[in-house]
């Protein structure tokens, strides 16, 4: 028997990460946890944010932002960097993380997070909820050599041990063991 909740903002699990924007001394970075790829030609992923962040004043001026995969070491940073402003702390200093360049964008990656995503602001819609979804091009991605698999065409996200979010409980997970291979398992139920 299943038990009627109505309508809630949760689906289980969603990614946790950290988007960065801005350049220079005047980047910040924010935690989102709503998140999702967004297309495939052009690679895209979509992302929705608050209008009172910091980070999303960034976005828009400079049309460019990162997306960073974070690990569950370093869980206590990533909820820091949602529970204070930009514009009244500076992340990076307060919570040890360390801001690098990135290949395409003018933002920079955080080098603690094991995969790193580079994407231009594409498009901007306005959410009946007063939030903003933005649509950014992914334009390069990064990854540590540490996470890439055996053939190193791709990340490993085992390796990565990447952070999950419960919206429902306010938790942080991390992943469990891979249970399939995607496009294979569901071949024996294929009739022709």
């Amino acid at each position: 028997m299943k038990k009627q909740l109505g309508p809630q903002r949760r689906m289980y699990p969603m990614p946790a990460v950290l988007v960065v924007s801005g350049t220079g001394d005047r980047a910040s970075m924010l935690t989102v946890v709503w998140v999702t790829l967004a297309g495939s030609k052009p690679p895209a992923l979509a992302l929705v944010v608050g209008r009172r962040h910091h980070t999303l004043e960034l976005i828009r001026e400079c049309g460019e932002f990162t997306v960073n995969i974070p690990s569950t070491a370093i869980a206590t940073q990533v909820d820091y960097c949602g529970m204070v402003s930009g514009r009244d702390h500076d992340k990076v200093a307060e919570s040890g993380l360390t801001f690098a360049p990135s290949n395409t964008v003018g933002p920079p990656v955080i080098q603690e997070c094991p995969y790193n995503i580079e994407c231009r602001l594409m498009q901007e819609i306005e959410l009946p909820t007063g939030s903003l979804m933005l649509i950014g091009e992914i334009v390069d991605t990064q990854a540590d050599e540490s996470v890439l698999n055996a053939d190193g065409t791709a990340a490993d996200v085992a390796l990565i041990d990447p952070i999950v979010y419960a919206s429902g409980n306010r938790e942080y997970w991390s992943m469990g063991e891979k249970i399939a291979d995607a496009y294979s398992v569901g071949a024996e139920l294929k009739r022709d």
